[in-house]
């Protein structure tokens, strides 16, 4: 039986639909005008990047050896790619994917039930190998996979069907080592919750009434940040140092995205942009940012004023339309 998966991208929590679906060789496309560096931003590096035309989409991706991040999967309605050397390859059966820190592991989610069960899927990326692992049992699933900074664990969100929503119950703790899943059931949870890792691994977070939670591993609540709007979406809602959590801003705001310190809950910066989806950090002074461009949309590095600093990505407006999310890993 299929059954649909989600990955949160957008203001509030709208979900990303994963579809499953071969390799495609990973090609070079002509350079893109719109990923020269926006002026104003930081100095271009020396070396000359790399344009890459995206199999089975419109999307190019611009990338230089010094970055920090880079495509290592992506997907779109129908379709999931892990990044495997010089190219792309589609996985079949899958309806989401995400790469560990460093690029050796992989977990994939399989877009069906195994006798009863959802499971995931523990990959070597160099040899494409894979353990399947059971997480929750029908008609539960468990995806939104996120790994932890350590590459040693993941977290997968735990929804159930609420008449036409999915509602969160709860979450999947996937130890890499001992491949082995344990389920989470905590008290007190919003029914939208998407579950993010903390810096150190030893909590996991959640949007929870307008605000932020951070939960024990064992479900217990440690604490709440009031008032902070929810996580935003991407591998990781927190600073590369750990000291900063970007969020959705509370409605109060007028500004769409705002950024918090850790430590104390106090707000540390508010940007002046309005993106179409927030994919994550890049560095501790510039997030990627899913703006509309013309009849197209742009993955863009945008500092913490919200000023545009440089395109890493562009794709049509089909593309978006069929819910393209490009996974960035920390190398």
């Amino acid at each position: 039986m299929t059954r649909p998966l989600t990955r949160p991208a957008t203001r509030g929590i709208r979900p990303l639909l994963r579809g499953a679906a071969v390799a495609a060789a990973l090609t070079a496309a002509a350079p893109l005008a719109a990923h020269a560096a926006v002026p104003g931003g930081p100095a271009a590096h020396t070396a000359a990047p790399a344009d890459i035309r995206l199999p089975g989409t419109s999307a190019t991706v611009r990338e230089d050896t010094a970055d920090p991040a880079r495509v290592t999967a992506y997907s779109l309605k129908g379709a999931v790619y892990l990044r495997r050397g010089g190219a792309f390859v589609k996985r079949p059966g899958d309806a989401e994917i995400t790469v560990a820190p460093k690029g050796a592991r992989a977990l994939a989610v399989p877009a069906s039930y195994d006798a009863g069960h959802d499971s995931v899927v523990l990959l070597d990326v160099a040899t494409g190998r894979g353990t399947r692992i059971r997480t929750v049992r029908k008609p539960l699933v468990a995806n939104s996979a996120r790994w932890s900074r350590t590459a040693d664990k993941a977290v997968l969100t735990v929804r159930r069907k609420a008449g036409t929503r999915w509602e969160t119950t709860g979450f999947v703790i996937v130890d890499a080592t001992a491949r082995t899943a344990r389920q989470v059931s905590p008290q007190g949870l919003d029914g939208s919750a998407v579950f993010h890792w903390s810096p150190d691994g030893t909590e996991v977070v959640a949007g929870y009434r307008g605000g932020t939670r951070f939960y024990g591993l064992d479900g217990s609540i440690r604490r709440t940040l009031a008032g902070t709007g929810v996580p935003i979406g991407g591998e990781d809602a927190f600073s590369p140092s750990g000291r900063r959590l970007a969020t959705w801003c509370p409605a109060a705001r007028t500004e769409h995205v705002c950024v918090w310190e850790r430590a104390t809950g106090r707000p540390a910066a508010r940007l002046a942009v309005r993106p179409e989806s927030m994919w994550g950090w890049w560095d501790e002074r510039r997030l990627v940012a899913v703006l509309a461009s013309g009849g197209a949309h742009r993955a863009v590095l945008v500092d913490l004023k919200g000023t545009p600093v440089r395109t890493l990505a562009a794709f049509s407006a089909a593309d978006w339309e069929k819910k393209i999310y490009l996974s960035y890993t920390r190398k």
